[in-house]
């Protein structure tokens, strides 16, 4: 495997995770809308 190929691995790799963690944490905010809402009240 040249360079090339492996740079092109390695940017696959970095994506995939990148759109596991989007995911993740759009799941999260799905999850937790009240809980923002309540949280931004207390703070002001």
């Amino acid at each position: 495997m040249n360079k090339q190929e492996q740079d092109k691995f390695k940017k696959l790799e970095e994506n995939e995770l990148l759109r596991i963690k989007v995911s993740y944490l759009e799941k999260l905010e799905a999850l937790v809308p009240e809980k923002k809402k309540l949280q931004t009240k207390t703070k002001r």
